[in-house]
């Protein structure tokens, strides 16, 4: 009797042990759904990245059985803002947004909009990819958000529809489209009426006659089509950096098996090389562009340039220590290094 219990407990505990075995082997092998949202649409700049890095994933032998991506843009699921909100509560994996958007949910990343802080695109660069850059986003990890990758949109370019823009004068009277509190801040400090609102809107808001103008990056002016309703187009180099930035769930990111996040890190960073040389590209193409689609453009010299910095220095005024002095200062000296260090 003892002998067929033994014989029925080790039956039972090698059962259990198969079916753990076949069990854990199932869930290890179980695809992993990755959801990207962008509010911009498929053409945009955004769009075309989450496209593009879902075909680098699914053609990556590391990952191409294991990770299933699906992409969403033009705010097919979420619309300005919702998008992080949505990365957050882990209802989307991985989100593409706009850099400002990020604003609200910490003040620090305000210092990317500080007028004329970075004098190049290559100089920004250092400086995100540098350690307080590294500093500055890992802030939005208590926040459940990993920044993966960070992409310029080019140059700011200011529009309307009334008079062209060279002085801080001729911004006087007119109703200009910004979004968030310091854009909206240097708008006003240059003598415009700013209206904050979101990008979904602006076409229409010009088209009307609603809003004069704005400030956008190249790249959006242009994917949008704004020049149909705005004539008058001034680049304004580097007034503030224009970041689009990769998102992920931190939680979610965090508890990927070590190869596949390895392998999606690869694939995310593939497109952040390309889309850094595509913008840098394209920066130098956009302005000949506009001339035939019925704008006037001007350049700012470097004369103009330094009086819009002198007349935006109540911006910093109001922002820096809101920002962090000290984090500011520590940028400025490493902006002025990295500068003196490439001429």
């Amino acid at each position: 009797m003892m002998r067929r219990q033994c014989v029925v407990l080790l039956l039972s505990a090698a059962f259990l042990a198969a079916a753990f075995v076949a069990y854990t082997g199932e869930a290890t092998a179980q695809t992993i759904d990755i959801k990207i949202t962008t509010i911009q649409l498929r053409h945009q700049q955004m769009g075309v990245g989450i496209e593009r890095l879902a075909k680098y994933i699914n053609a990556d032998p590391r990952l191409k059985d294991k990770v299933r991506v699906r992409t969403y843009p033009a705010a097919q699921l979420y619309g300005f803002m919702e998008d992080i909100q949505a990365t957050i509560k882990g209802e989307v994996e991985m989100a593409y947004v706009i850099g400002s958007s990020l604003e609200p949910i910490d003040g620090t990343q305000e210092l990317w909009k500080l007028p004329f802080l970075f004098p190049s695109v290559d100089v920004m660069y250092r400086i995100i990819d540098g350690p307080q850059g590294k500093h500055i986003f890992a802030r939005l990890d208590q926040k459940g958000l990993a920044v993966l990758g960070v992409v310029s949109s080019g140059n700011v370019l200011i529009h309307n529809s009334k008079r062209p823009i060279k002085n801080p004068e001729d911004f006087k009277g007119l109703k200009m489209r910004s979004f968030g509190p310091m854009g909206a801040a240097t708008l006003k400090t240059l003598g415009a009426l700013a209206v904050v609102s979101v990008p979904e809107e602006m076409y229409t808001a010009f088209q009307q006659g609603m809003i004069d103008g704005g400030a956008n990056p190249n790249i959006v002016f242009l994917a949008r089509k704004l020049y149909d309703v705005q004539k008058y187009v001034t680049d304004a180099g580097m007034l503030n950096a224009t970041l689009a930035v990769l998102l992920a769930n931190k939680a979610w990111w965090d508890k990927l098996p070590q190869d596949i996040r390895a392998g999606l890190s690869d694939c995310i960073q593939r497109l952040v090389k390309e889309q850094r040389a595509d913008v840098e590209a394209e920066n130098e193409t956009i302005l000949k562009q506009l001339p035939g689609k019925g704008c006037q453009v001007y350049a700012l010299s470097a004369a103009e340039q330094a009086a819009w910095r002198k007349a935006l220095q109540p911006v910093y005024t109001e922002y820096v220590p809101k920002i962090g002095t000290d984090l500011v200062k520590e940028v400025q000296q490493e902006v002025e290094r990295l500068s003196k260090a490439k001429k």
